[in-house]
């Protein structure tokens, strides 16, 4: 059976790995939320056999195509269903030292990015640090033509998504407790931002 994947993560997961392992902790549990088709959690999952891996989305349309992937791992658990824009209580109960979050603020609603910080503080325990990756703008500083374009495009499909600015996302993140700690400079115009829980 050939899983649906994207070509994307093949090119961006060796980057992401090495940016995270100079964070990640000997132990724990780690959240990857809107994990999609699971390549990413599957992928790390293998490199780091003593963390706990959880996979999450806000459509359970994919849950198979995780469970397939990953089902000879044992450190990757069953995924939940978590619609940022909506969480649910119980969720808020959970507790993780790390929250992943890829390729994901630019294509859905502000709404949904709240939501990531707004579950982050609940979930994630003192010392933890949200890991985010993509495209941002950043003020003071030239688009790349290939992101100008990519962040019109998505605009086109649905006028809610598109490039964030990173300084509204770090403001954000300042509103719910958690500090901008590093950035770094990644493939293709893409930021690896470490936000970490200081409140």
């Amino acid at each position: 059976m050939t899983l649906p994947t994207y070509p994307s993560t093949h090119r961006n997961r060796d980057p992401i790995l090495s940016v995270l392992k100079k964070y990640l902790p000997q132990n724990g549990k780690i959240i990857e939320t809107a994990s999609a088709t699971g390549e990413h959690i599957f992928y790390f999952a293998k490199k780091f056999p003593n963390l706990i891996w959880q996979p999450s989305d806000k459509s359970k349309n994919l849950f198979w195509v995780i469970k397939e992937r990953s089902k000879k791992l044992k450190n990757i658990k069953e995924p939940v269903c978590i619609d940022l824009t909506s969480i649910e209580k119980a969720h808020l109960q959970l507790e993780f030292s790390v929250l992943l979050n890829i390729n994901m603020i630019h294509i859905a609603p502000w709404k949904a990015c709240e939501g990531m910080f707004r579950f982050s503080k609940h979930v994630i325990a003192q010392g933890g640090f949200i890991y985010l990756y993509g495209p941002y703008k950043e003020k003071y500083k030239k688009l790349a033509r290939s992101n100008t374009e990519f962040d019109l495009q998505l605009r086109s499909q649905n006028p809610e998504w598109g490039i964030r600015f990173l300084e509204d996302v770090v403001r954000l993140g300042d509103n719910f407790g958690f500090e901008l700690f590093e950035k770094y400079e990644m493939p293709a115009n893409n930021l690896s931002i470490i936000f970490k829980k200081v409140n």
